[in-house]
């Protein structure tokens, strides 16, 4: 008969066997998972330098792996660069804020947009910066903004601001929409009439209607066409 001793060390063993089992497998974890922190350690602190870079096209790449980051430290220096650097880079820093939708960026994104300080009334810039606020729903200032744009003497931040209010979907722009469609241009009647069908506010449904019977553009009556489905939908 085994002593009481023995019964207990040989448990004991069972059970260090058994925690050896899944101990390497644990070790190994916070091996790698130390071994990734200092990697992106190192890939952050590199980030950084090329920031600081005389060539734009250096920062320009550095602003493409902040991009793939979308941790808060990458979104922070995101917004540093969509305010301080050469419009290009700029440009690419104020997409992928769209892109990401911290909302805690939109408000960056419209004084960027509604500020001649800040956009220098650059065309490229308001318009890459009125298509990023069109990743940011629920928001009652984007679609003002957004709706104040549609006003713009600029016809190309006219069409990205009714291509974004097509993407958010707030029925608050139909009146306006409905009013771009009497436009003389094509490209602000032919982007009405789409984001009017993104919107699917049956108010729009009459004049897509008018426009498909009696518009004389085969392009906007075909648009027409698709945007009434998807009030069928």
């Amino acid at each position: 008969m085994k002593s009481t001793a023995k019964i207990v060390f040989e448990e004991e063993l069972v059970m260090l066997r058994s925690l050896k089992k899944y101990l390497f497998p644990i070790i190994f974890f916070l091996v790698l998972l130390a071994a990734t922190a200092e990697s992106i350690a190192a890939d952050m602190a590199k980030i950084r330098s090329d920031l600081e870079s005389h060539d734009w096209r250096t920062r320009l790449s550095a602003v493409e792996e902040l991009g793939k980051l979308r941790d808060k430290e990458s979104i922070e220096l995101l917004m540093d660069v969509a305010l301080n650097d050469r419009w290009r880079v700029r440009i690419r820093a104020i997409r992928f804020l769209g892109e990401i939708g911290d909302p805690d960026t939109a408000d960056l994104l419209l004084r960027i947009f509604t500020n001649p300080f800040l956009n220098s009334e650059c065309p490229a810039i308001k318009w890459h910066t009125a298509l990023a606020l069109g990743n940011f729903k629920n928001n009652r200032k984007v679609v003002d903004a957004l709706v104040e744009a549609l006003n713009y003497d600029n016809l190309v931040v006219r069409e990205a601001a009714i291509e974004s209010l097509g993407e958010i979907g707030d029925s608050k722009a139909v009146p306006f929409l409905l009013s771009a469609l009497k436009d003389k241009s094509f490209a602000i009647r032919f982007s009405s009439v789409r984001a009017l069908g993104k919107i699917g506010d049956q108010r729009a449904i009459p004049y897509l209607k008018e426009i498909l019977e009696s518009d004389e553009d085969p392009h906007i009556r075909d648009v027409a066409s698709s945007a009434l489905q998807n009030f069928n939908k």
